[in-house]
Order: C-alpha cells, then sequence, then structure tokens
C-alpha cells in the first residue's frame, strides 16, 4: 500500500524555486531515509507535507488522502515538532499528556511514563521543559511524535545532539515502531545511520530528488570496481600482480602499498576467490584479504 504518493511537487518563496518538481512514493511499513545537505529542501518538503507550508504546484497523496483534504489525515500523522516550540513551563509528562489530549490520546499515566521511558527520559517526567538539556528536548519531541493512533511518523533529524547511547536507543524505537506496522520518513545527517535503519533512501539535491534506492542499490550503483587490501609475505608488487592478471586473465591493478597491505583494483568480487587462490599456488602467503566498500557517505558525496 501507498502511504505517500508525491507528483512534481514544487514550493516557492517569493523568485526562488526550493522544491522543483519532487517525485516520491513511499510504502506502508518502510523507513524511508531522506538526505540532503543543508538548504537541499528537506524541511521544506516536511512543511509542505504536513500542511505549515502551501505548495506552489504539483500534489500528493497521504494514506490515499489528497493534499487538498489534508486536515482529515492530519490525526494519522505524527511530527516530530522543532523544539523551540516546546510549552517550558509544563513539567514532561504534563506536556505530553496535555498534547496527547489534543490528538485523543487519553492513555494512562503509567503509559506516558513508558512512553518517556522509550525514549530515554525515565526520571525525568516531573522535571519543567526548561530545564531539561538540548539532547532531553529533542527526546521528548520524538515522544510527542508517537502520539496517537498514527500511520506515518515523520521524524527530521531525530538523533542530532544526542549522545551515541542515546541515539542508538531511539535507533532501536524507530526499528520497533517498523515492527508495529508504523512507516517512516527519517531525515539525517548521520549516513551511517540512515544505512542501517532505512529500507530505502532519497538523496535530496538542489529541490530534485536525484537518487531513490534500498542502501545497497545506491552503494553497489557507483561502483566501478573494488578496492581489495592484501595482506601477504611477501608483500606484493606492480610486476608480479600484472603477471598474475595475464594469466589468469582477469581485471586486476596494483594501486600500492598502505603500512602491511598491498592495495590492488579488481573488476568484480567474483575475481576475488580467483585470485586468492592463484596466491597460495604461487607460494606467496596469504594472510588477509578485505574489501574497501563503498560507502553511503560516498554516494551523498558524489550526488
Amino acid at each position: 500500500m501507498e502511504i505517500l504518493k508525491v507528483n512534481q511537487l514544487t514550493k516557492n518563496y517569493r523568485n526562488t524555486q526550493v522544491l522543483k518538481g519532487i517525485n516520491l512514493t513511499i510504502h506502508q511499513g518502510e523507513v524511508f531515509g531522506f538526505v540532503g545537505h543543508n538548504g537541499a529542501g528537506k524541511s521544506t518538503f516536511i512543511h509542505t507535507l504536513t500542511g505549515i507550508s502551501v505548495k506552489s504546484s504539483g500534489s500528493f497523496d497521504i494514506l490515499g488522502v489528497p493534499d487538498s483534504q489534508i486536515d482529515s489525515v492530519k490525526k494519522s500523522m505524527g511530527v516530530m515538532p522543532d523544539i523551540s516550540n516546546l510549552y517550558e513551563n509544563m513539567r514532561g509528562i504534563e506536556f505530553l499528556r496535555y498534547m496527547g489530549g489534543l490528538v485523543g490520546d487519553h492513555r494512562s499515566k503509567e503509559d506516558y511514563e513508558s512512553l518517556m521511558k522509550d525514549v530515554g527520559l525515565e526520571g525525568a517526567e516531573r522535571k519543567k521543559i526548561k530545564a531539561y538539556s538540548f539532547g532531553m528536548k529533542k527526546k521528548i519531541s520524538i515522544a510527542q511524535a508517537l502520539l496517537g493512533d498514527t500511520e506515518i511518523i515523520i521524524l527530521d533529524e531525530p538523533t542530532s545532539g544526542l549522545d551515541p547511547e542515546s541515539a542508538i536507543k531511539i535507533r532501536q524505537l524507530v526499528t520497533g515502531l517498523q515492527e508495529q506496522g508504523k512507516t517512516i520518513l527519517l531525515t539525517s545527517h548521520n549516513l551511517d545511520e540512515i544505512d542501517k535503519i532505512s529500507d530505502r533512501v532519497g538523496i535530496l539535491s538542489d529541490g530534485i530528488i536525484k537518487k531513490v534506492g534500498t542502501p545497497r542499490q545506491l552503494k553497489e550503483g557507483t561502483e566501478t570496481g573494488l578496492t581489495i587490501f592484501v595482506r601477504t609475505k611477501p608483500m606484493l608488487h606492480a610486476d608480479f600482480v600484472q603477471e598474475l592478471a595475464e594469466k589468469l586473465e582477469i581485471d586486476v591493478s596494483f594501486l600500492g602499498t598502505k603500512k602491511d597491505y598491498s592495495m590492488l583494483h579488481i573488476a568484480s568480487d567474483d575475481d576475488i576467490p580467483i585470485l586468492s587462490k592463484k596466491l597460495i599456488d604461487s607460494g606467496t602467503r596469504l594472510y588477509e584479504m578485505k574489501v574497501e566498500q563503498t560507502s553511503l557517505e560516498d554516494v551523498f558525496m558524489n550526488t
């Protein structure tokens, strides 16, 4: 089922076009990672979907409802607010109960306390929000996004400013929400995080989605061969590698050395077992062979 469908969506601010024809489909139950440079249009895209900003042209459907009727599905959308919009004179538990009442979430006090524990705010239930650290305010913003009977949850930079332990806990929370059948649209500058928890990733650049795919598809799509690090005795050298390549009829070349490793370039990982067997057969002692993986960061920087 398509939870979100966007067709040629644009947004202009006076003479500046921020969104330049966004096309995107997000399916039920997936975690969709949305990445882009500062100023690429991520926040504008989210604001347009949630009704904070009005589109300039194009269309989008959420839960099958057209954007002209977006108000009718807002209670099914959980959106992480900017921390500057929190009611800082309220205690954490009071804030969540108040915001929950606005969306018809009348869970028990114990359940609200459990929610605060889930996002890492155990022990801070009765502290006023103005006494919260930046990271704690991020956590209660995430908790607010989880109020109500939401089907799609939009989290804008949920782990920025959090310590590593808290960030891991939030990632685990996202995974748990997906297991409950929730659909999550997640933005982050932490590309390793996006790689780990996203089913698919969209890369936004200059108001256009340039690439969409699973993390693996995006990384494999950039490869023009593989760099491998080989630890042997004796160390490999260019003439020897060239001789092996000619005998084996595989595309392998010598790139240089790094500490105890010889760096080679090969066309495909299918060549790795062929190369390793030939090295051993030649009397070379092979201790280690590892592939330098293309990262999502490499894809992002080259988009």
